[in-house]
């Protein structure tokens, strides 16, 4: 039981880490890596510190390109549900209302980890076991939070 967890719970960084490099992958920009050099430097650091090929790399892209438009779509619904419930519970808001917009968040939340899970199945095989095992080991978030402030996606 405790290995099962075990794995669930690498399952869960690897999709933080895919997560955000997604998120990344799926801003609108006009060509790949356009007027952000911290995406670049950041998907170099990934690939140096797991040692992927330029093989590996390309197909890890592809599968985070396969799921950019949903995903886009998931956080701009998410943005909007969590502005929507922040307005709610600032503005004295029908209990209810604001009971029914939490349940959506969390759906919306529920949702994204549903992706994040499915990402990370199709980039498994593309990983050697050691790969994946230091991939676990990062942590979620691995070298986004070194990006400048104005790089991230302005909030709804």
């Amino acid at each position: 039981m405790r290995l099962n967890r075990s794995h669930w719970l690498g399952a869960l960084i690897l999709g933080s880490t895919l997560f955000v490099t997604t998120a990344a992958s799926a801003a609108d920009e006009p060509a790949p890596g356009a007027g952000q050099p911290w995406r670049a430097r950041m998907m170099a650091r990934f690939q140096q510190q797991l040692g992927l090929t330029d093989t590996q790399m390309q197909a890890i892209q592809a599968v985070h390109a396969n799921h950019a438009a949903a995903q886009k779509q998931l956080r701009q619904s998410l943005r909007q549900a969590q502005g929507d419930l922040r307005q709610l519970a600032l503005n004295g808001g029908d209990p209810a209302a604001i009971q029914a917009k939490s349940a959506e968040v969390g759906q919306l939340l529920s949702q994204g980890v549903s992706m994040r899970v499915q990402t990370m199945q199709e980039i498994s095989p593309i990983l050697t076991p050691d790969q994946r095992a230091k991939l676990a080991q990062m942590g979620p978030g691995m070298g986004w939070r070194h990006h400048p402030k104005g790089a991230q996606a302005p909030a709804s």
